[in-house]
């Protein structure tokens, strides 16, 4: 029985639905000067015994979505609003018997009404209006709501987004820096390498005219020697 209640409560906005997929609901014929002819009359929903109203709906699915995808989120907001549903028939129904005739417009509403008045005697006008408005509020204090939240949410990104981003700016700093300093020292680097061959040329040179003076040296003192040797062979007996 459970189940039933539930399935019914949540099928009630088929109609309201599906009128949002239509791009060119079909407009109903207009009605008759006379009181409109018998109507379908959608069964009534079983009156809550309780009397106290719907607890706070649950929140909206606010989310950032292209405009394609506003009737989608029209279909969520119609779900919210059927959980705000109160008891026994009041614009709820009618608008919802309206949207069953094809379109929701003045005829429509006021056939719907009519039908709906024989099952619930309470139905009126001023009801119509009453709950009507109080739903919209509803819908809009929710939404202001999520809103607000949303709001406080974006903030808390917003600033997850900058302290991040001064990390990032401070790292990124620090990273030139040191890419800077490896950068000059790369350059004296590439500098001492330039002139390496000029630093040690003169020493080079220098030790390359020591070993030919060197040599110089020795050869002319081992020709001194010999030519001494060569005297005293020949003439000391």
């Amino acid at each position: 029985m459970n189940e039933e209640k539930e399935k019914n409560s949540f099928g009630i906005l088929k109609s309201l639905k599906k009128l949002i997929f239509e791009d060119e609901p079909v407009a109903s014929d207009p009605a008759p000067t006379a009181t409109p002819g018998p109507v379908p009359v959608p069964v009534a929903p079983e009156v809550k015994t309780s009397a106290a109203f719907p607890q706070t709906p649950p929140p909206l699915p606010i989310t950032a979505t292209p405009a394609t995808d506003v009737k989608q989120m029209k279909v969520k907001v119609l779900e919210m609003l059927e959980k705000l549903n109160e008891p026994g028939v009041d614009f709820f129904e009618v608008w919802n018997a309206a949207a069953e005739m094809g379109a929701v417009d003045a005829n429509t509403l006021k056939a719907a009404y009519t039908s709906l008045k024989y099952a619930d005697k309470t139905l009126s006008k001023e009801k119509l209006t009453t709950t009507g408005k109080r739903y919209a509020d509803e819908l809009q204090e929710t939404i202001s709501r999520e809103t607000v939240q949303k709001q406080q949410q974006k903030q808390s990104v917003e600033q997850q987004q900058i302290k991040e981003k001064e990390s990032l700016t401070t790292e990124i700093q620090e990273l030139e820096r040191k890419l800077n300093e490896l950068r000059q020292q790369l350059d004296n680097k590439q500098k001492d390498l330039r002139e390496i061959n000029s630093k040690y040329e003169p020493q080079l040179r220098d030790i390359d005219n020591k070993i030919v003076i060197g040599n110089t040296a020795v050869a002319e003192v081992v020709a001194d020697i010999r030519k001494a040797l060569d005297l005293i062979e020949s003439n000391i007996i």
